[in-house]
């Protein structure tokens, strides 16, 4: 239970990064004089005539680095402090800032409908840092470790935070399901099955949160890194960080999947040496 008898510091962590997670319906709109526009997250927003927040701008969707393949699917980049502060007596001091990179999916043209999947791993397809000269910055070594179970518990992507017991994995799994490995990247194979997922104790594929994206929200945070924690970083400079990440599709009444393979992506960043 929190002390607040006396207290001398309280410190918060702010991430600056993502949204919470909440469902809007949009049933119109209501007068502007009485409703004015806000700003929630990033992103311009009013009361519909239902009450609920809808959004009203929707090229605020896709404001950071992004692309998008043929098959109409976007993946964008999003790389954002993520800012520790400290309040004392009332007033906020920025102790450090460090990188976040969100990496998001979605579309603008269509609807993705249900049945969508991260990777059992957790992994990309393609996952790289290269300083100026272009020379390959190598990831720490457990960078890649339960990556996808670290995503579910932490609540960093749109699937939010997993406050109960997060699911296991069953054993005698293919070497690229292996959620131990600590690379970021996988060979992820065209078709799997549903047993390399990890699961709850009913055996279920469906308890692991599938995702999908609506042309008329944000798109979906599938995957965030803290960056210090992935990369050490000796040398302040820019540095170009290039992202590939990868989804299932699953067929309808069996327990395959099928890769849907998505856009990559690269943007420019400014890092500062790890502490």
């Amino acid at each position: 239970m929190l002390n607040l008898m006396k207290p001398k510091r309280i410190w918060l962590v702010v991430i600056g990064i993502g949204l919470n997670n909440c469902l809007i319906y949009a049933d119109g709109l209501t007068n502007n004089s009485t409703n004015p526009i806000v700003n929630m997250g990033g992103y311009s927003m009013m009361r519909g005539t239902n009450g609920h927040w809808i959004f009203v701008n929707p090229s605020e969707f896709w404001n950071g680095i992004w692309k998008e393949d043929t098959n109409g699917w976007r993946v964008q980049l999003r790389v954002r402090p993520l800012i520790y502060s400290m309040f004392q007596e009332g007033v906020g001091y920025t102790l450090t800032t460090n990188l976040m990179l969100r990496v998001e999916w979605g579309s603008v043209v269509k609807n993705s409908g249900s049945g969508y999947y991260l990777p059992p791993n957790g992994k990309f397809v393609k996952l790289e840092l290269q300083d100026a000269k272009g020379n390959i910055v190598q990831p720490n070594p457990d960078a890649g470790t339960n990556l996808l179970l670290r995503n579910l518990k932490g609540g960093f992507t749109s699937l939010g935070g997993m406050s109960r017991k997060l699911p296991t994995y069953g054993t005698l799994l293919p070497a690229w399901a292996d959620p131990s490995s600590g690379s970021l990247v996988a060979i992820f194979p065209k078709t799997i099955s549903t047993n390399v997922y990890p699961y709850f104790e009913n055996n279920m594929l469906g308890e692991i949160p599938g995702v999908e994206s609506v042309t008329n929200f944000p798109p979906l945070g599938i995957n965030a890194l803290k960056l210090d924690e992935v990369y050490s970083i000796t040398n302040e400079g820019d540095y170009t960080l290039t992202v590939q990440p990868v989804l299932y599709k699953k067929r309808i009444e069996t327990n395959l999947l099928d890769r849907v393979d998505l856009p990559s992506v690269s943007t420019k960043i400014h890092l500062m040496p790890s502490r």
